[in-house]
């Protein structure tokens, strides 16, 4: 595959849990964690970003979907296998009405 069909092919949608996954890691990262030698390392969100394998703009997308979905009550166990799209049609519906 050349490099221009891999760029006009579209990534499949992720889902809910391995977003949940991936923004958990990333904000962990960001916050701070002990390494080996009980030091404190942080990391800018970007480098957190590209640590995680996800780039800095869908995590902050998928971060402010799973905040409003938490707030609006959406049942995140229940849907975890669900594409992201359901959560951000959720998220649509309950702020057109």
């Amino acid at each position: 595959m050349s490099k221009m069909e891999q760029t006009m092919q579209r990534n499949k949608e992720r889902s809910i849990g391995f977003i949940i996954e991936k923004v958990s890691q990333w904000r962990k990262l960001y916050n701070g964690f002990y390494d080996e030698k009980q030091e404190l390392k942080r990391m800018s969100l970007e480098d957190a970003a590209t640590m995680v394998g996800v780039s800095k703009k869908s995590l902050d997308d998928y971060l402010s979907q799973i905040r409003l979905g938490r707030y609006n009550g959406f049942d995140f166990n229940k849907n975890k296998d669900e594409k992201v799209g359901k959560l951000r049609y959720f998220n649509k519906e309950l702020k057109n009405k």
